[in-house]
């Protein structure tokens, strides 16, 4: 039996996704690092929100003590992450300024700072940026222009020095990918029996229909539950 099967306890979330704990010579509970396979790693130059949030979800579930499901440990930590006394370092985000590359969240930005007279970075340099709170913004006609990232992006420094609100539930935001792929096994995200999926023939695709549906469905729910976190 190769090393990768001898996972106790392990957390299935998709087809090759899974982590748990792995036990090599002898039975070990406290390891440094849980055993990965097939579960999306946080980039480099993320906030450390999304980490402590990933870490903490897995590290709960595969705790030995553990009595809760992996759904009620999603709840709780996005909770207590909601609530939880930040320092502003945890918000700053690295990106990488590429004027001929379309990434509408950073070019918004940089035109923004040119408005401004901000130095913008040269091409290719990092820069680092927090996501902060705002009024909706509108056109010339008064009508509100559509939520955009880049809108409320700032200089990490700028920000810091003047104190700006940062924007929670943005960053919340981002961890629902991650978050919807560890909960999209409940039963609650399966296709119903009358769903045009589970008519198919069991079949590579039918796997790969319900698997993107249940993490639709997830991600629906989990946006409204961060929007309704206080």
């Amino acid at each position: 039996m190769a090393y990768e099967e001898v996972l106790f306890p392990v957390c299935f979330t998709g087809k090759k996704k899974y982590f748990g704990v792995g036990h090599e010579d002898i039975v070990n509970f406290k390891l440094k690092n849980l055993f990965m396979k097939g579960i999306e790693t946080v980039k480099q130059g993320k906030s450390q929100l999304l980490k402590f949030i990933r870490e903490k979800i897995m590290r709960e579930a595969m705790d030995i003590n553990n009595t809760r499901s992996i759904h009620d440990i999603v709840e709780d930590t996005l909770r207590e992450a909601r609530n939880k006394e930040w320092d502003f370092n945890d918000f700053i985000v690295m990106g990488t300024w590429k004027p001929k590359k379309k990434n509408l969240c950073n070019n918004r930005f940089m035109e923004r700072m040119r408005e401004k007279n901000e130095r913008i970075p040269d091409p290719g340099e990092r820069f680092s940026y927090v996501v902060v709170k705002g009024p909706r913004l509108r056109n010339e006609k008064g009508r509100l222009i559509p939520y955009r990232v880049g809108d409320y992006m700032e200089y990490a420094g700028i920000a810091k020095e003047k104190n700006m609100e940062i924007d929670i539930n943005y960053y919340l935001g981002t961890t629902v990918g991650m978050c919807a792929r560890f909960i999209n096994e409940d039963d609650r995200y399966q296709p119903p029996p009358s769903h045009k999926i589970m008519q198919l023939k069991y079949s590579d695709e039918k796997e790969k229909q319900t698997d993107k549906y249940s993490q639709d469905e997830a991600t629906k729910w989990l946006k409204k539950y961060i929007k309704g976190l206080q």
